[in-house]
């Protein structure tokens, strides 16, 4: 009776983990949605701030009219910082339960001998994953970002959100670029937004 309970507890903990992992990766996506005028989806959308930088810079702001937009960049700049800690921290977090959990079910001589087999597979593929988002994220940031997040969805696609008021077209390029490169993802599955 004891070891019907305690496969129990791992299989409601492994479907934990999935919900947990599901909401995480749609509430990172709600912001990065997008789609143009022609109602075309998965093509990135790229937003810059210049053009609007640039009709302010010609208004005859005074220096009160700059220190405000410098409080709320720096407002800005705390909000993301916030965000990528706490973004990075939900992952770490959510990775570790899901080894742990692995880790319990391959370790465990009670459950069959193919079940454990699975879970040393998943374990393995969840190494892989944190290896290619760690790469991904180092080349991101030596491109001279502050920070990047990187988050593979367990359908294939593979969101990167960079610490940035904007990104040009080649900087877009070069990022898809790296993610492709050491992932081995389609275009199409990429998602790239920014942060500031």
């Amino acid at each position: 009776m004891m070891v019907l309970k305690r496969k129990q507890i791992v299989i409601l903990a492994l479907i934990l983990l999935i919900v947990v992992a599901g909401y995480l990766q749609y509430s990172y996506r709600q912001g990065n949605t997008s789609a143009d005028s022609e109602g075309r989806l998965g093509e990135a959308l790229y937003v810059d701030n210049e053009i609007y930088n640039e009709g302010m810079a010609g208004s005859g702001s005074d220096l009160a009219e700059e220190d405000f937009g410098d409080q709320k960049n720096v407002t800005a700049s705390k909000m993301a910082n916030d965000y990528f800690i706490q973004a990075k921290m939900d992952k770490e977090q959510s990775r570790s339960e899901a080894a742990e959990s692995l880790r319990t079910i391959a370790e465990d001589v009670n459950i069959s001998a193919e079940v454990r087999e699975e879970a040393q597979n998943k374990m393995m593929a969840l190494a892989e994953t944190l290896e290619k988002e760690s790469r991904i994220e180092i080349l991101i940031n030596k491109m001279g970002f502050e920070d990047s997040f990187i988050l593979f969805a367990d359908n294939g696609s593979v969101d990167i959100i960079v610490k940035t008021p904007s990104l040009t077209s080649s900087q877009a390029a070069q990022i898809t670029d790296i993610v492709m490169r050491q992932a081995d993802v389609d275009v199409e599955d990429i998602h790239i937004s920014t942060m500031f």
